[in-house]
């Protein structure tokens, strides 16, 4: 696992200004759900005075794209359009207190994304950003992964009251917390209607796409089996204990909806009972 600092776990766990802003008149976007990292970013500009008076985000990817997305947020707030336009993803990076070098592509796109929204406020065709390179001294290494060892009880019921967990919550309670932009369905009562064998073969596609995002990380994904709107996987590695995963995991749901049209559940094989 990457080391992350304690500002990037922050702003994950409890992103600022994350959802819709319905009188957005700036948007902008960078990233690609294929890729499995994603920014929509949506501005309210004072047309007279260029002032950014709000800033709102969808996002969809990692921890990191979460983090990088809501600072971007937090950056670009009480800012002149001019001001904002020269940000840049070691801006990002350095109010994050630092990213991986594996990262840095996140903080990137908060980048693309803002020049795009900016283009669009001031009806110009959207030009990618110079890429720049990363200032050492705001960029963390990461560490060699080393041996994970179950954490004592202790420790563990204090790191999941400090992610917002409450006592008796499963993981996908969690997830469900964790993740304000996932359309997360309550379970369906009554008789489970069998999915038919084309969308099972989406949903094995999607999940089988999308593997690669959680072995970047060490981990992986496998889908058990699907019951009615309730897709069961399995996490290993070290997606399997990794709060971090819950997001990536709450993206591969949502593109599951995307795709097929539906609402769709996914469930980790350890938030059955």
């Amino acid at each position: 696992m990457f080391d992350y600092s304690d500002k990037v776990k922050e702003y994950f766990f409890k992103p600022r200004n994350a959802g819709v802003l319905e009188d957005a008149n700036a948007v902008g976007e960078a990233g690609s759900l294929a890729r499995g990292d994603a920014l929509k970013l949506m501005l309210r500009i004072n047309p007279l005075s260029e002032m950014i008076e709000e800033a709102r985000f969808l996002s969809h990817g990692g921890g990191s794209m979460i983090a990088c997305s809501s600072a971007l947020t937090e950056l670009v707030r009480g800012k002149s359009v001019d001001e904002a336009s020269r940000l840049t993803s070691a801006d990002i990076a350095e109010f994050l207190d630092g990213l991986p070098p594996e990262k840095m592509h996140c903080s990137e796109s908060g980048e693309k994304a803002l020049a795009a929204a900016i283009a669009a406020f001031r009806g110009e065709t959207p030009v990618a950003p110079e890429r720049r390179p990363a200032e050492p001294a705001l960029v963390q290494i990461a560490v060699p992964p080393k041996p994970r060892r179950a954490p004592p009880p202790a420790a563990a019921a204090m790191a999941a009251r400090q992610n917002g967990a409450a006592p008796g919550m499963t993981l996908r309670e969690l997830i469900a917390k964790n993740n304000p932009l996932a359309a997360v369905e309550e379970e369906e009562t009554g008789p489970v209607e069998p999915v038919s064998e084309d969308d099972a073969s989406v949903i094995s596609k999607i999940i089988t796409e999308m593997r690669p995002i959680f072995q970047r990380d060490k981990g992986d994904i496998e889908l058990l089996e699907i019951k009615g709107r309730q897709v069961f996987v399995r996490l290993s590695g070290t997606c399997a204990s990794c709060l971090m995963a819950s997001q990536t995991l709450a993206g591969v749901q949502k593109r599951i909806m995307e795709t097929i049209g539906r609402p769709f559940l996914l469930i980790p094989s350890t938030a059955r009972a």
